[in-house]
């Protein structure tokens, strides 16, 4: 499958950030994961059974892959940055798991074998350019579902942000240097801005922003239902905690 890439000057937010500045602009976030315990709460909520195919969709790193093919899930990694892919790669052979990765746009997932169960994890859901182009996503998504396959979104929770965000936070780096944080919620579009800035020696380095488009379950459910999948339950956290103004995720299980 050829997908297009844009010309460098064109290119989206996402294929520019995810580099070795992401990791400088996330460490803080990334230090306090808990990939094991993520990916029990997958298992549970999703009633995944040793031996289903799954599809990490955005897998990144691999770092949910990895902890599925642990529990003895076939799994298939899909990214659309061939760097992560070959660390996903690399931390499976050395953890002695089997994963097959593939380098694909998410809104064209390649014609694989049908999957049981789909996870899209940290908020990868709302990346693209417009909501006609998120709801590919989904399209795609139930043709490579299996009939009774589920599907698990795991996102930012909009009402949360709206009552909570902060605009700007400066947190203290171990060398010395201060990352700033600006978020903007753009209430007319519903996208949220996350733009990083390291500071150090007086100096100021632009690590990038974050664009995502934030749905409501309203408007979520809605997508869904138009690309043929039904939704089935929603949460406010992996650990099954009911869903909530409050909580800070919006965790939405589908199903084909």
């Amino acid at each position: 499958m050829n997908v297009r890439v844009p010309e460098p000057s064109a290119l989206p937010w996402y294929r520019k950030f995810f580099s070795d500045d992401y990791f400088v602009a996330c460490e803080r976030l990334l230090e306090s994961f808990d990939s094991e315990r993520e990916i029990a709460g997958v298992v549970k909520l999703l009633n995944l059974k040793p031996g289903e195919r799954v599809l990490d969709l955005c897998c990144g790193p691999g770092r949910h892959a990895i902890e599925l093919g642990i529990r003895g899930m076939k799994v298939t990694g899909l990214d659309l940055n061939p760097a992560y892919l070959a660390a996903a790669r690399d931390e499976a052979a050395r953890r002695g798991v089997v994963l097959t990765t593939v380098e694909a746009d998410m809104r064209a997932i390649p014609p694989l074998p049908e999957f049981d169960a789909v996870i899209n994890m940290f908020t990868s859901f709302g990346y693209l350019e417009s909501e006609e182009e998120d709801a590919r996503v989904l399209a795609s998504v139930a043709q490579r579902l299996r009939a009774g396959g589920r599907l698990l979104l795991d996102g930012l929770n909009r009402e949360w942000v709206m009552t909570n965000q902060i605009e700007r936070e400066w947190f203290p780096q171990p060398d010395g240097s201060v990352l700033l944080e600006e978020r903007t919620l753009n209430l007319r579009t519903s996208r949220n801005r996350v733009a990083f800035t390291r500071i150090a020696d007086g100096k100021r380095h632009e690590l990038g922003a974050i664009d995502v488009r934030l749905y409501t379950l309203t408007e979520t459910e809605n997508m869904l239902r138009r690309s043929g999948l039904t939704l089935r339950r929603v949460y406010g956290a992996l650990d099954g905690t009911d869903y909530a103004i409050s909580t800070r995720r919006m965790i939405v299980v589908a199903e084909k």
